[in-house]
């Protein structure tokens, strides 16, 4: 038996497939933020982590495959440039939250300083790899760009 939900005529016009990619965009990030909300706040009622490992794989699992998509497409941000800057930004943003996370659940700054820095550097390490794996794959798809405008000549 053969499925052929994706094969059907898309029953939309232009525009109205543009409002439904923008709802669909919309409803995964309210998705993903409240699902790191969720995750937050039961990590601050003192929630044991394994009744969290759902909402962790279903957030990681969407994560992944945004990046892993936008990074295979070319595509980095639509506000932000890949810079060093705007990564470190990133990191240190995800380092504080990680410090007031652990300082509000534990009440011990030593460790949760110790665990934002962690988190920062190791932030943004994965960014600058993406970055790197980005800057090479956006190049990949320039030039194919390019030897199919010249061809075309």
């Amino acid at each position: 038996m053969k499925l052929s939900f994706y094969q059907k005529q898309n029953q939309l016009d232009e525009m109205q497939e543009q409002t439904l990619r923008k709802i669909e965009a919309r409803g995964f990030w309210l998705m993903w933020g409240g699902l790191a909300a969720a995750m937050m706040i039961q990590q601050l009622m003192g929630v044991p982590e394994e009744q969290m490992a759902g909402e962790f794989l279903v957030f990681m699992a969407g994560s992944a495959y945004t990046a892993l998509e936008s990074i295979r497409n070319g595509i980095w941000d639509r506000r932000f440039k890949p810079k060093f800057g705007t990564n470190l930004a990133g990191s240190a943003a995800a380092g504080a939250a990680v410090f007031a996370l652990t300082y509000l659940r534990n009440g011990y700054w030593p460790g949760a300083l110790l665990s934002g820095g962690f988190t920062l550097l190791l932030t943004l390490f994965v960014l600058q790899t993406m970055m790197s794996f980005y800057e090479k794959r956006h190049r990949q798809l320039e030039n194919i760009e390019e030897e199919s405008h010249e061809s075309e000549d």
